[in-house]
């Protein structure tokens, strides 16, 4: 818990200090290769992330990675902020916690669509807009090809489902069915 506590401070600080999407988008991705690179360099990881590197030597590490990247000076200053508390090893957390945070934030709701062939974009457009309405704001839609169903689709917002398949339905009617027995 004292973990995402940490995460979620440094990740909240960050995306306070971010102007608009556009650099929302460019930070993330920035973080996100900063991050693969450690991941892709197990040595490079433990260095950076305990005592094994001096802390002068870790800054002079990001340097030559935020030259070599040209990364932007907001992304190489927060890493650079969190390397000098010794929190590096936090970031996949703060990194993960960074999109929830940038939603609440610009008041952006997150919803995940299910169905059984990927959504062609004028479809996407039109669900996007009916939820934009239905919901009063901004609509993010994380797409997922669920072969479960037959057709029509489910939308999950957090832990609730709105299914508009047709198991959904027939599942419906089934129901309807047995309480009028």
């Amino acid at each position: 818990m004292k973990t995402n506590n940490i995460a979620r401070r440094y990740a909240l600080g960050f995306v306070k200090s971010i102007e608009d999407e556009k650099e929302y988008n460019t930070v993330q991705h920035e973080l996100i290769e900063f991050q693969a690179l450690m991941d892709e360099n197990p040595d490079l990881e433990s260095g950076m992330t305990t005592l094994l590197f001096s802390k002068k030597q870790k800054i002079e590490m990001l340097s030559t990675i935020h030259q070599k990247a040209k990364m932007t000076e907001k992304s190489f200053n927060f890493i650079l902020a969190v390397i000098e508390a010794n929190r590096l090893v936090f970031l996949p957390t703060i990194i993960e916690m960074m999109e929830d945070l940038w939603f609440e934030k610009n008041d952006i709701e997150k919803l995940k669509v299910f169905s059984v062939i990927p959504l062609n974009s004028s479809i996407e457009e039109k669900l996007r807009a009916k939820l934009e309405k239905s919901f009063g704001k901004k609509i993010v839609l994380e797409k997922e090809i669920d072969p479960s169903l037959i057709a029509g689709i489910k939308i999950q917002k957090g832990s609730v489902f709105y299914d508009f398949s047709i198991q959904g339905n027939l599942k419906k009617l089934k129901e309807a069915l047995i309480e009028e027995s």
